[in-house]
């Protein structure tokens, strides 16, 4: 199996020391430094990483101190941004070639979608299984039983007697 190429980082110098303590980078790395947020430059980050052939060359990262944004070496109007937390299961993806900017733009927009389609709807009323609607706030439990003649669990000390059963 051939060795992975490094990944080229372009880092903000003031946020070089977060970099450093939050150990963001990867051992296979190339990390070079601008000197203000507002010194990013895209096109010219592509170009540089165009010129270092030793390096992943279907995309780049931009670390400004609080979030990293990917960007597509060819099209630097294609950018990921994404956090600290998320970083290692991202960029590896990238290096890797499992995974593309466009997939991840892809799937946070279909989470998005499904998050809309999951909002309360108007005048839903959470009901127990006599049919009691359940005021807002109050604390419940759910037993799903897949066959009615299952019997409830006792053990409910603490919660509220109400519950909402739903049968298969």
């Amino acid at each position: 199996m051939a060795e992975q190429k490094p990944i080229h980082y372009f880092v903000c110098s003031d946020s070089s020391d977060s970099l450093n303590l939050n150990n963001s980078t990867e051992e296979n790395t190339i990390v070079e430094y601008f000197d203000s947020k507002e010194d990013v430059d895209l096109a010219k980050f592509a170009e540089i990483v165009k010129s270092k052939p030793n390096c992943v060359q279907k995309y780049f990262i931009v670390y400004n101190g609080t979030e990293y944004c990917a960007v597509k070496t060819d099209n630097v109007e294609n950018t990921y941004i994404f956090s600290l937390k998320h970083r290692s299961s991202i960029v590896p993806k990238l290096a890797a070639g499992t995974a593309t900017i466009d997939a991840f733009i892809e799937y946070d927009k279909h989470m998005e979608d499904m998050a809309k389609k999951l909002e309360t709807q108007p005048g839903f009323k959470l009901r127990d299984s006599n049919g009691k609607v359940i005021p807002d706030g109050k604390e419940f439990a759910i037993q799903i039983l897949s066959d009615p003649e299952d019997e409830l669990d006792e053990d409910t000390e603490g919660v509220s007697e109400e519950m909402l059963l739903f049968h298969n």
